[in-house]
């Protein structure tokens, strides 16, 4: 597992990313703002992989910004950006240390200079997709879409799944292998007092409201549960259509309205069992969290 750098490994999982990125691209609507939007945004962040591309072999390139004029088709983006991650890919594995240290000049598109490392231009390019792939998952959730799963553990575990003990013989015996209980906090009564407070809350909001039509529970890291059924709040461990899992200081903020649940979710703070359920119910949750917020 080791012979291959971490830095191969991130421009492996922007492979994947962007393959699936693109997929979920094409639920928008054709012909709607949003999907010019979001194409224009994925065009952006293959030019600047060809830009960069460019400096880091010291050769020429065409552009003369950071995005073409016109947005190009899916399938155009999709062979272009599949044929430049490729390149990435075998670019950054072959490289030695030597060379991505070296420090390379050259020139931004507005016609500023630049100076940075082999692996400073690389990292570059995956903090910017990463951060584009974040703003393109915000879009699908306002437009009722489920955005690809874009975590580094989710491709690592899937893509090296035998390594990462994910496949089913190391499964079995993972599961098989008895665990420690975990050490109780020196703070667990006032842990429990706040699950008691923010289970009296959501049962108030539950009861302030309609109904959500589907099981809600909460899963607080190891805190406890908080089951919501309709009007009914209770702290029972049970399946539900949605689990929602967070720090008890997350949900809290949820609750209080210094936490957005999209920007929770965007973070990784707020995970969900289920995106498209999330998404059916994600009015009626943010209702539920609104009544929650203390008045005043």
């Amino acid at each position: 597992m080791d012979q291959v750098s971490t830095l191969e490994r991130l421009f492996r999982h922007k492979a994947q990313a962007n393959r699936d990125m693109l997929v979920a691209v094409d639920r928008f609507d054709d012909g709607s703002p949003a999907k010019e939007v979001a194409l224009r945004v994925i065009s952006h962040t293959w030019v600047v992989d060809r830009i960069f591309a460019a400096h880091l072999t010291g050769t020429a390139h065409a552009f003369e910004a950071a995005n073409k004029a016109e947005a190009p088709s899916l399938d155009e983006l999709r062979a272009d950006i599949a044929a430049s991650d490729r390149w990435l890919v075998d670019y950054v594995s072959r490289l030695t240390s030597a060379q991505l240290s070296q420090v390379v000049d050259f020139s931004f598109t507005d016609g500023d200079p630049g100076r940075m490392s082999r692996e400073e231009m690389l990292m570059h390019l995956i903090t910017h997709g990463c951060g584009h792939r974040g703003q393109l998952s915000w879009m699908m959730l306002e437009a009722g879409i489920e955005p690809p799963a874009d975590g580094l553990t989710t491709y690592l575990h899937a893509a090296e799944a035998a390594e990462r003990r994910r496949d089913p013989v190391c499964r079995a015996v993972a599961a098989a292998t008895p665990r420690s209980a975990p050490a109780r906090s020196p703070s667990a009564p006032a842990t429990a007092s706040r699950l008691e407070d923010l289970t009296d809350r959501m049962r108030e909001a539950a009861a302030a409201g309609p109904g959500l039509g589907k099981t809600l529970k909460f899963d607080v890291k190891g805190d406890g549960f908080i089951f919501v059924d309709g009007a009914s709040v209770t702290n029972e461990d049970r399946p539900a259509d949605l689990t929602l899992t967070a720090t008890i200081d997350d949900l809290a903020a949820l609750g209080q309205g210094r936490l957005a649940p999209t920007a929770a979710i965007m973070t990784g703070r707020l995970r969900l069992s289920d995106m498209g359920v999330a998404v059916r119910l994600r009015d009626k949750l943010q209702a539920l969290f609104a009544r929650m917020r203390p008045a005043g």
